[in-house]
């Protein structure tokens, strides 16, 4: 890629003109990610779960969620997805944030992109009161945990992730704001 200056990064709230786009770039981004250590039934099964334009347009219409898409000349590229609301019982919070999806694609992993979504998610947290940023991650994600510990996120308990016919590990980890 020809790119390497932060400054060429596009940040736009999603609006519901992009729930095919968001299908599209949601299911890309996990596909790029996960399809090699899961078999590819599993990951055929979980698509329609989680990626579909309805799905998506949803969760767009969902006051308690908002989603940040990130474009290079005006190609998505990556998208943050916040939820805000109650938290499960692992999460010790009053007023909890999930950064229930900071997704980048494969060619725009490791350029600082997802050091920028980090910092514009404990921002908006910041902004809004909250007092704990939460996540999950998968419990074999070493990259992504090392990331998010990086940022001061501690596990504090797992859940059931089911992928297809696969029962796997995630985990929860939370920060305080």
């Amino acid at each position: 890629m020809p790119f390497s200056d932060s400054n060429i990064f596009t940040f736009r709230a999603g609006t519901h003109e992009d729930a095919a786009l968001l299908a599209d770039l949601g299911w890309r981004t996990f596909e790029e990610s996960f399809a090699a250590h899961n078999k590819p039934e599993d990951m055929s099964a979980f698509r329609p779960t989680m990626y579909s334009p309805e799905l998506q347009a949803a969760e767009l219409a969902d006051p308690t969620t908002d989603f940040i898409l990130v474009e290079v000349a005006g190609e998505a590229i990556a998208y943050l997805k916040l939820n805000k609301g109650p938290a499960p019982e692992a999460i010790q919070a009053e007023r909890p944030l999930q950064i229930n999806r900071l997704y980048i694609t494969s060619a725009w992993t490791g350029r600082g992109l997802g050091d920028q979504l980090m910092q514009l998610s404990l921002e908006k947290a910041l902004q809004q009161n909250h007092d704990v940023v939460w996540l999950t991650v998968w419990e074999h994600n070493e990259r992504a945990k090392r990331f998010y510990l990086k940022y001061g996120f501690r596990e504090v308990g797992e859940l059931e992730f089911i992928l297809g016919q696969d029962v796997q590990r995630d985990l929860y980890m939370q920060r305080e704001v």
